[in-house]
């Protein structure tokens, strides 16, 4: 029983796959935050003039 306690970790103990998995994890998720509103990124178009779209 005592290998047992010594082999597990509290709740508060982060190792180094933990740390790794978080750091992918967040990069997976700012790139897929990125694709999705890079509208956001562009310059607004320039709106078309209701005179000009009445003429066509």
């Amino acid at each position: 029983m005592r290998e047992y306690n010594r082999l597990t970790r509290g709740a508060t103990q982060l190792g180094f796959v933990d740390v790794l998995t978080a750091v992918i994890l967040l990069g997976i998720l700012l790139y897929a935050a990125t694709v999705q509103f890079s509208v956001y990124n562009r310059p607004p178009a320039i709106p078309i003039s209701t005179g000009a779209a009445a003429s066509r």
